[in-house]
Order: structure tokens, then C-alpha cells, then sequence
């Protein structure tokens, strides 16, 4: 075994004086892999439910337990050895033996993570009392339930053991197991009035988004749930259905976040793409783009625009996302809204099916007559992930799900869970573009992605397995290597095809389903990487060069090199013929954007006017 890895302390170094009930801790920030280039700072201490547990537990001196460490190294591989050295080897600082615990979702991204001075065995005994997070099989997604216990808490909301009580999750399948209901459970009339009064919302939300001890996920509003509070679902597979009974416990539930009216939707580029594949009317979508655009320049020249877009919006907030993201590529959707998605409270919803209202100001005939919806989550990659489901609010025996509004209520009936459909969703927190315009509904729908990993992937997952690999050792292994390059490099590229070749085209299927496996670690990443330079490299040897020729599989940010990427895809549209009605909405999209170049960035002189302009409203 190799030695720890010896931390030193400067004297100077003191930790701040805070408020009553602050805590701070060490954090060590490695600058390089020589053996003094790193900083020492205390930083104060974020509650999570991991924190208040051991507050509990340990007394108030916990803290002194955990130790953060960030690792700014460059190149990657460089942080990658050293990083995976150091938490092997562990931490010596203050008399004490520090080894890795766990990271939230916020500290990955970062690469920072936190430490406890505890055993490898007493680290496992503590996590485990939160679920058992081993029988995740997929390292992504283990990663996230344990992140839970990283995050920083929201809004509090008490719950005694005897105000809750905790069901299966919905599971079946024949040739491969689906889980219909992801943790999702249900919330009483009366916890659904605490999180409005707690929140100061003016609506009873329908769904909210919960932690609670070993459990995250969805509760949906049930109106006839009288007997308990909350009425969660175990997560963790093939387990009994206990929340464990350890009196250190949080009796808190951490409400993350909640349904909100008006939040309208936007279709981003790729959403375009697979739409004017499925035969959506490219005039319709072209129609969308510059209505927008035109609503956002005369924002900043009347105050009827302004009215009208926060009608839409429902509040200005939401004008932040539109600032970092740019103007191209998005067309806000009038008719349509992105909004959590819950499983269905009552059993009726058949195949096909799902229960959706969303708030609308003024007359909402327009939705009261609309039979199906689109859904599609974002991302999306494949034209398997566009969905359409049929309406049942107007439809009699559902006068149950009337309160369920701006949630989209999906049914446990089907053959494979709605959710999962999109790209693999699931209804653990993730959000769906939901549009009734009958002009964005497809005709048809194609068969949703497999996105099942492969026979090789199953086969090194079996061995692991077999040689029961320490599961702590798997998720150390997975915050040292983890890296958002590979996923940005098949975009890219999935880009780069789809603008050229059209997302239906054999390619981009292939890399829609690579950027699932990047994105979830169910395949090697060297696997992976290894199948793109196969990809380009047989796209390269095709006549006109394909579609990336001359390219790095390097992402390009927005608005780098237009004028080169619009000669290059004008030039791959005509070696194509006949045009084709993709073809058409991409060369209508970059005239759009040499129209309203001026206006994409953030910071650019539009979104000056309208920062201006909504500081007096």
C-alpha cells in the first residue's frame, strides 16, 4: 500500500469566524502533480442531508471529519492519474486519515469532491444507510442518487415517521425489465398546501421534486390521499420497501423544486431537426423562428410586445436562459410548455395515453380542443425520442386529474415506460418539452432507440461482478476519469452529420445512441472513442469527403466560424438531390441567423435594449 498523501497546514492559516451554526472545512485545491502545488483555504460548509445526518450523529464537531480537494491540473490525463493517485493513497492532515466519500452532481462537474476520516468500511456502512446504492448497476446514474446526500438542501419541510409511508416502485417486463414509476410517488391535498405556503406560490403546485433520507425522486398530487402525508417509492431494485429506522435520521423532507405555470418551451436545433425529419411543415417551423425573433426585436421599440412576451413567460426571469443560450437555433413554442413528469395517481391512463392541463392565461379553448401532444426531452438525438400521446382531459371518468395541472401525468400501463421512450428518461426529475400545436405533431413516430447496453459492455459488468469489485473503488475509479469531452466530441460530430446527412441518416442514429453511452458510462470509453475515429474515418473515405472531411471532432462554439460552416453545408446541399425539406429549413435557419447576427450573443446590443427595457416595466 502506498503512503498517504501528507497535507500541511500553515499556521496563517485559520479558520474564518462565522455565524452560529456555520461550519467550515479544509479544502485543498491542487494547482499541479508536484509535491507543493497546492493552495490550503477553509470554505464554508453547505447543509445537506448527508451534514445534518452526522451533525446528528457525530455532534458539532463533525466537520472536522471532511476535507474538500479540487483538482485544477492540465492536460486531463494529467488530472486523471494524479487525481485517482491521490484518493487511492488518501489524505494525512491534522492527525488524521482522510479517504474519499462522494461528490454532489455541482462537484463532479468541478472536480471537486469531499473526503471523511473514516475507513473504507465505516464509509460504506455510513452511505448504506441512505439505500443500497450498489444495486445501481449503471455508474452514471449510482453516481447521482449518491450526489443527493452532496447537495445543498432547499426548502425544508417536517415529516414524521408516521406522516409517510413508503411503496414498491411499478416494475415489469418480459425480455428486459422496465421500472414505470422511477421513485415517483404521491403528495396529499394538505403537504401539497405546505410546500405553496413554505414556497409563497400563488397556485397549489401538482408535482414537486423531493429529498427525503434514502429517497429522490417525484411526488404528484393525489386527491384522495388522506391516510399519510407522502406516500414515496423505493428506488433501490429487488430490495424490501424500508426506509431506515436510524434516529439520526434528517425528519425533514428537502423539496428541490416545484411545478410552475407558464413555462413555455423552446425548440433548440436538434428539436428542429428531428421534427422536420418526422415531416413537421418546415414554413411552420420557419414561421415559429421568425415570429420570435421578431417579437424580440420590437420588445425593445413598444410595450405591447413586452406585455405579451411575459404573458407568454410568465415571468422574466426566464429571459436569463435566452441571454446565455443566443437567439438561433431557439423558436419559442406559444403552444407548448416544459414541465416535470409524474406517473399516473389513479391507474386509468391506457396505452398511448396521458393526462396533461397546463395553466393558460385568458381563454383556453385552444388547448380544451387538442387530442394529442408532442413530447420530446431535451437532449434528444434520435427520431425515435419525438413521442405524440393522445389527451384525456376532456374525456369522461378523469375528473380526478383536474388539479393535476402543468405536469405531464404518464401512464404505467404501456409496454415500456413513456418516459423512457425520450431518450431514456425517467421520471426521477426530468423535464419534457410538451406542445398541443397540431402543426408540430408528426404524422407518424418511429420506434424508440434501443438504448440497451451492448454485449460486450454486459459481459465486462458480468466479470466485475464476478470478482465482486469493491463498488467504493468503482466510484472513486468514476470521479478521477469522469470527463465531459467524449459526449462533446460525439455531439459535435452528431452535428455536424445531422446538418449534412439529416438525423434519420445511419450515422446519426449510430451517434445518438454513443452519446447515450458516453453520457451513462455503459460502454468503455475507450470503446467509444475508438468506434467515433472508425465513423469518421468511413464517412472521410466517401466521395465529397462526407460529412467531416476536414473537421475535428471538436465541438465549435456558437457562432464560431459561420461563414465557413454555411459554405460547407450549402456545398454537401448540392452534391444531395433532390432538396429535401431539411435541407430547406437549414438554409431558411442560416439566413435567420446572418438576419439577426447581430442579436445571438449575450451581451449584444438587443439584449441590452431589453434588459433596459424590462427595468421599468
Amino acid at each position: 500500500m502506498a503512503y498517504h498523501l501528507c497535507i500541511e497546514l500553515s499556521a496563517a492559516i485559520v479558520p474564518p469566524t462565522g455565524d452560529e451554526g456555520e461550519n467550515y472545512i479544509i479544502h485543498v485545491q491542487f494547482h499541479g502533480s508536484a509535491r507543493d502545488e497546492y493552495t490550503v483555504v477553509y470554505e464554508k460548509l453547505e447543509r445537506t442531508l448527508l451534514t445534518e445526518y452526522l451533525k446528528q450523529r457525530d455532534g458539532p464537531d463533525f466537520h472536522q471529519k471532511l476535507m474538500k480537494l479540487t483538482f485544477n491540473i492540465t492536460p486531463e490525463e494529467d488530472a486523471t492519474s494524479f487525481c485517482r493517485s491521490v484518493l487511492e493513497r488518501g489524505i494525512f492532515c491534522r492527525q488524521r486519515v482522510y479517504f474519499f466519500l462522494g461528490h454532489s452532481d455541482d462537484q463532479l462537474k468541478k472536480k471537486s469532491c469531499i473526503l471523511m476520516s473514516a475507513s473504507h468500511e465505516n464509509i460504506h456502512a455510513l452511505l448504506a444507510q441512505f439505500g443500497d446504492f450498489l444495486a445501481e448497476r449503471n455508474l452514471g446514474k449510482r453516481a447521482r442518487k449518491i450526489g443527493m446526500l452532496f447537495s445543498t438542501l432547499n426548502k425544508r419541510l417536517s415529516l414524521a415517521a408516521t406522516e409517510y409511508k413508503v411503496q414498491p416502485d411499478i416494475k415489469r417486463g418480459v425480455f428486459r425489465s422496465y421500472t414505470f414509476t422511477d421513485g415517483c410517488g404521491f403528495m396529499s391535498p394538505e403537504f401539497s398546501s405546505e410546500v405553496q405556503r413554505v414556497f409563497e406560490l400563488d397556485y397549489q403546485p401538482s408535482a414537486i421534486q423531493v429529498r427525503y433520507r434514502g429517497i429522490e425522486g417525484m411526488l404528484a398530487l393525489k386527491e384522495d390521499l388522506t391516510e399519510v402525508k407522502v406516500q414515496p417509492r423505493k428506488r433501490d431494485p429487488e430490495n424490501e420497501v424500508v426506509v431506515t429506522p436510524d434516529e439520526n435520521m434528517p425528519d425533514f423532507v428537502d423539496v428541490v423544486d416545484h411545478s410552475r405555470p407558464y413555462v413555455n418551451g423552446y425548440l433548440d436545433t436538434r428539436m428542429i431537426m428531428l421534427l422536420a425529419d418526422a415531416g413537421v411543415s418546415t414554413e411552420h417551423l420557419e414561421e415559429l423562428q421568425s415570429g420570435y425573433h421578431e417579437l424580440l426585436e420590437n420588445m425593445c421599440k413598444n410595450t405591447a410586445s413586452d406585455e405579451y412576451f411575459l404573458r407568454l413567460r410568465g415571468e422574466v426571469q426566464f429571459l436569463k436562459d435566452i441571454q446565455e443560450s443566443g437567439v438561433d437555433g431557439r423558436n419559442l413554442g406559444p403552444r407548448s410548455r416544459v414541465v416535470y413528469a409524474v406517473c399516473d395517481p389513479y391507474g386509468k391512463l391506457k396505452h398511448g395515453e396521458c393526462y396533461f392541463k397546463p395553466t393558460i392565461p385568458d381563454d383556453d379553448t385552444d388547448f380544451t380542443a387538442a387530442e394529442k401532444i408532442v413530447v420530446v426531452r431535451s437532449p434528444c438525438y434520435h427520431p425515435g425520442d419525438v413521442r405524440v400521446l393522445k389527451l384525456t382531459h376532456e374525456k369522461p371518468g378523469y375528473e380526478k386529474y383536474a388539479n393535476l395541472r402543468d405536469c405531464l401525468v404518464l401512464s404505467v400501463t404501456d409496454p415500456c415506460p413513456g418516459a423512457f421512450e425520450c431518450f431514456e428518461g425517467d421520471l426521477g426529475g426530468n423535464r419534457f418539452f410538451v406542445s398541443w400545436d397540431t402543426d408540430l405533431i408528426p404524422s407518424g413516430i418511429e420506434t424508440p432507440c434501443d438504448y440497451a447496453p451492448t454485449i460486450a459492455a454486459k459481459i465486462r459488468e458480468k466479470g466485475h461482478r464476478s470478482r465482486h469489485l469493491n463498488y467504493r473503488e468503482q466510484m472513486l475509479r468514476y470521479f478521477a476519469t469522469f470527463s465531459d469531452e467524449i459526449p462533446k466530441w460525439i455531439e459535435g460530430e452528431y452535428m455536424k452529420c445531422a446538418t449534412a446527412a439529416g438525423p434519420s441518416s445511419k450515422e446519426c442514429r449510430q451517434l445518438s445512441k454513443m452519446l447515450y453511452q458516453a453520457a451513462n458510462f455503459t460502454e468503455d470509453t475507450a470503446t467509444l472513442q475508438k468506434e467515433l475515429e472508425q465513423l469518421k474515418l468511413s464517412s472521410s473515405s466517401r466521395g465529397g469527403g462526407g460529412y467531416g472531411a476536414n473537421e475535428s471532432s471538436q465541438p465549435r462554439s456558437q457562432g464560431s466560424s459561420d461563414l465557413a460552416l454555411e459554405s460547407r453545408l450549402e456545398s454537401s446541399e448540392k452534391q444531395r438531390s433532390p432538396e429535401t425539406a431539411i435541407s430547406r429549413l437549414r438554409r431558411s435557419m442560416r439566413r435567420s441567423m446572418r438576419r439577426s447576427g447581430r442579436s445571438r450573443h449575450h451581451g449584444d446590443e438587443i439584449w441590452k435594449k431589453i434588459d433596459r427595457k424590462l427595468k421599468i416595466l
